[in-house]
């Protein structure tokens, strides 16, 4: 039988080459976990430095790693409320969200006033996982203390998915009319306005933004949509064909993936799937990780499908 100053040294070695291996798989991830690994091997007290590393890698794209130091940080007695937030993270960016909802709600569960950022991570997972009246739900409860530009907009964005576009437009009136205008609030609004019959209001929106737009086009795009909306497609046609005008100044000299990507909508909008698909490729061959790119591909592709049933 193994002694037990034997049983005590080999418990020791493998606390020191757990440790070793953990800082080995942090190399490269990057510079400021780098920084963290410097301290944390300086360090007699290190449970926060572990928690912090986990913070770094989830944001630079390693969760998996980040769930370890939360493993690490937990052994180390750190507080127990933010390892759990952190590791509840850690699990939705490897899409885990089932766990990550159950830690969330526990965290919930057993605070007396629910801490508005914990409130705000589960409205986005229960969104993901499809209960969008649970997001809302936790979301209104975050607005009511902290109505900023980010609450209104994730909150009117699920208003919208739940179908009740005027109560979206009504949040989103109330916030310019409370901090002011800005881009993504106005085009929110005009889509909401739209959506729920307010199409005049949608279109006087559009045209103060065009008044002073140096790129008219991606205006001119969102009015069509509103014109075709309100049963107005002849208009909506002149339109369109008005922003491709527009865009082909931009093309004559330098187009930019952006562009590229407004100028397939257009095309999209105007029937011409072919074209917008050649667009959508030219884009990804550049930045294949263009998402908006990739989805409005997607849509063409979609469109296409749908239009040979058709034909066939």
């Amino acid at each position: 039988m193994m002694s037990r100053s034997c049983q005590r040294a080999c418990l020791l070695i493998w606390m020191i080459t757990s440790s070793f291996s953990l800082l080995l798989a942090h190399d490269g991830v990057h510079v400021d976990v780098d920084r963290i690994n410097k301290r944390i091997e300086s360090s007699d007290d290190p449970g926060s430095l572990y928690l912090m590393r986990a913070k770094l890698c989830r944001a630079h794209g390693r969760p998996e790693l980040g769930l370890k130091d939360c493993q690490t940080a937990r052994g180390c007695g750190v507080d127990a409320f933010a390892e759990k937030f952190e590791r509840a993270l850690c699990l939705r960016d490897t899409l885990r969200y089932d766990r990550a909802l159950a830690l969330l709600d526990e965290l919930v569960e057993r605070s007396e006033t629910a801490p508005l950022d914990v409130l705000s991570q589960r409205s986005g997972i229960r969104e993901r996982l499809g209960d969008i009246d649970g997001a809302i739900i936790d979301l209104s409860r975050v607005h009511a203390i902290r109505a900023d530009l980010e609450s209104v907009l994730r909150l009117g964005s699920l208003y919208e998915k739940r179908d009740a576009p005027g109560l979206a437009a009504n949040l989103y009136r109330q916030m310019i009319k409370r901090a002011g205008e800005s881009a993504l609030l106005t085009i929110s609004l005009i889509r909401a306005s739209s959506a729920s019959g307010q199409h005049e209001e949608a279109l006087s929106l559009i045209e103060k933004q065009l008044k002073n737009a140096a790129l008219k086009a991606p205006w001119l795009q969102r009015k069509a949509e509103v014109l075709t909306a309100a049963g107005r497609a002849e208009e909506a046609q002149a339109v369109l064909i008005l922003a491709l005008t527009d865009l082909d100044k931009i093309f004559k000299r330098r187009p930019v993936p952006i562009h590229r990507v407004t100028r397939a909508r257009i095309l999209r909008l105007l029937g011409r799937l072919d074209e917008a698909q050649a667009e959508l490729e030219k884009v990804l061959q550049q930045a294949p990780g263009y998402q908006s790119a990739r989805s409005e591909l997607e849509r063409i592709l979609t469109l296409q499908d749908e239009v040979r049933k058709k034909q066939d």
